[in-house]
């Protein structure tokens, strides 16, 4: 039996799917099948899979006859993937050539952990890392604990063992956080959660992938309330129409998170300079949800670092 599965939804993504297949194809790690969901793309992006899957016999194309988000596209994918682990990973990555490897490695000789991931460095339309930006690493099990209210722990790009999925029935109907409510179910559900603190992944970001944002924002907040009712109770009160109601912004709202997200761009994004006394302030002063974001960064990195000292 093949031993890994990997998930890849893609739509309209014509630019930089090819660079995603390839290196998944590239894998130190070879015995997979890899499932790619084409969510109803309008560009080219079908065609570039299809081509890949003529000449790979490991490819198995599944096609949407509409968009009908990721959360879908993820579970439509799932009945599909065959394997005992099953990586996960967007159609504008990169994976490194042992990505795979080691995180089948970790969780092959770690059999207690569930799912890990792995650090990431974050890449621009060009595939070029953005300057001022370092890797970004997520909290290793001891750490997750002390951190997993304050940011996912897991980015996307993790390995999971099947049962995890097979619990969980899948991804909830959610945009924006379905991963975050998945970990969070999961940690719910008593699995273990890791990642590996080094750099096996590139993740781009795309300006046509920054205007969710703010409705990112207020999804990661509405699905720890979630979390704190399943602890509670038993159980949580999702619905659909519920979480889409929470979410959506207003007029006025998304257009001060706007102009709050470019001044923070403005601030990080500069080393060595005042920029960062003057627009991270300005960030938060103009969208509340920024400045909850930054205080909850804060309160992370001590929560991150009392664990790291902790006896």
């Amino acid at each position: 039996m093949t031993r890994i599965s990997v998930l890849l939804p893609v739509y309209n993504v014509e630019p930089y799917v090819a660079d995603a297949l390839t290196s998944i194809q590239s894998q130190t790690f070879s015995d997979i099948e890899i499932v790619v969901v084409d969510d109803g793309s309008t560009d080219g992006t079908l065609r570039i899979v299809e081509q890949f899957a003529s000449t790979d016999g490991r490819i198995k194309v599944v096609r949407s006859t509409r968009n009908q988000g990721l959360s879908a596209a993820l579970n439509l994918g799932l009945t599909y993937c065959r394997a005992p682990f099953i990586a996960r990973m967007d159609g504008d990555d990169i994976a490194l050539p042992e990505r795979l490897e080691k995180q089948l490695n970790f969780l092959e000789q770690t059999p207690g952990v569930a799912l890990v991931g792995c650090a990431s460095i974050q890449i621009d339309q060009s595939g070029r890392p953005i300057p001022g930006l370092r890797i970004a690493r997520k909290p290793e099990e001891k750490d997750i604990a002390q951190t997993i209210l304050l940011n996912t722990p897991c980015l996307h790009i993790w390995l999971a063992r099947h049962e995890v999925y097979d619990k969980l029935g899948g991804y909830r109907d959610m945009s924006f956080s379905e991963d975050y409510d998945f970990l969070l179910r999961a940690w719910t559900a008593g699995f273990r959660l890791s990642n590996l603190p080094e750099a096996l992944m590139h993740i781009r970001t795309r300006p046509d992938n920054m205007s969710a944002c703010v409705e990112q924002r207020k999804a990661h907040y509405y699905i720890r309330n979630l979390y704190r009712e399943r602890v509670k109770c038993g159980h949580d009160s999702f619905s659909k129409e519920a979480f889409d109601r929470r979410v959506k912004p207003g007029k006025l709202e998304n257009l001060f998170f706007r102009l709050a997200l470019k001044c923070a761009q403005r601030g990080v994004l500069v080393r060595h300079s005042f920029r960062p006394f003057i627009f991270l302030p300005l960030s938060a002063v103009l969208s509340p949800w920024q400045a909850r974001y930054f205080f909850d960064s804060i309160r992370l990195k001590l929560a991150w670092r009392g664990a790291m000292h902790a006896p």
